[in-house]
C-alpha cells in the first residue's frame, strides 16, 4: 500500500451538507424564488454562477434568478439571498462530530490536510469561524484562488504548497463538479464518500466518473482504514 502524506478534501456534500440545514434556519432558495428545484440547481452549477473571483451574494442570486426568470422581483431575490446565506453559515458552523474527530485523527497521524472547494464568496463567508478551519493547513476556494475544479491548476496548488508527490496524496469528495477528473489527472488517488450522497446523485457520479474513482467509503471515518493500509 502507498504511504500517504497529504489529503485534499472537497467541502460541500463531503464534510458538510447545506441540504440538511433545518428549514427553520432558512428555506430552500428555489422555494423562496418560486422556481423548480432542479432548474435552480442547474443554474448554480452553470456558467452564470461566478465562482472564480470575489462576488457579492446579492448580485450572484440576482444573476442566477434572472437567468431562470427575468420577472422575479427584487424583494424576492433579497429574501432568497438572506435565507441562503443563513443556510450556508449554519452548515459551516454545525459540522458532524464524527467528521471533526476523523479529521483531527488524520492530523494527529501527521497527514497534511488541504481543502479544495468550488464556491462563490458568500458560500464560504463563515469558513473562518467554522470548527473545520483549524483542521486544515491549507484552504483553496475557487473564488479566492481563481481556479475551479476539475481544472488541473487548483489541485496542483495543493501539491506544490505541500511539496508532496501526487501519489502521496489522497483526494476525497462526493464527485461534484466532475472533481475526480482533475484529481486523477493530477495523479492523486481518489476516494468517493457517500456520507451525504443521495441514491440518484450517487448513481450519476458512478456513471460519469467510475473509471476515475480508486476507493469508496460510506462515511469519512472509513478513511482512517485507507490511510492505515
Amino acid at each position: 500500500m502507498p504511504s500517504y502524506r497529504a489529503i485534499c478534501c472537497d467541502l460541500f456534500n463531503t464534510l458538510v451538507s447545506v441540504g440538511e440545514v433545518p428549514l427553520s434556519v432558512g428555506r430552500y432558495t428555489a422555494d423562496v424564488l418560486g422556481v423548480d428545484t432542479e432548474v435552480w440547481n442547474e443554474a448554480c452549477f452553470g456558467p452564470d454562477h461566478e465562482i472564480c473571483r470575489p462576488t457579492s451574494h446579492a448580485e450572484v442570486i440576482r444573476v442566477l434568478a434572472h437567468s431562470i426568470d427575468p420577472e422575479i422581483p427584487q424583494d424576492c431575490i433579497d429574501q432568497a439571498t438572506r435565507e441562503r446565506q443563513a443556510r450556508f453559515d449554519h452548515a459551516l458552523a454545525n459540522v458532524r462530530s464524527t467528521i471533526l474527530q476523523t479529521l483531527a485523527q488524520l492530523q494527529q497521524r501527521g497527514l497534511r490536510l488541504a481543502l479544495i472547494s468550488n464556491a462563490s464568496s458568500a458560500e464560504v463567508a463563515a469558513w473562518p469561524g467554522s470548527p473545520l478551519a483549524s483542521l486544515f493547513e491549507l484552504s483553496l476556494f475557487s473564488c479566492d484562488c481563481g481556479y475551479k475544479k476539475p481544472d488541473l491548476p487548483i489541485y496542483q496548488l495543493a501539491l506544490e504548497a505541500f511539496a508532496v508527490d501526487p501519489g502521496e496524496c489522497l483526494y476525497v469528495g462526493d464527485g461534484g463538479s466532475h472533481e475526480f477528473k482533475g484529481a486523477s489527472q493530477a495523479g492523486m488517488r481518489t476516494v468517493l464518500t457517500r456520507e451525504f450522497l443521495k441514491p440518484q446523485r450517487y448513481q450519476r457520479v458512478l456513471a460519469e466518473q467510475a473509471g476515475m474513482i480508486n476507493d469508496e467509503i460510506g462515511c469519512l471515518r472509513e478513511l482512517l482504514a485507507i490511510v492505515s493500509g
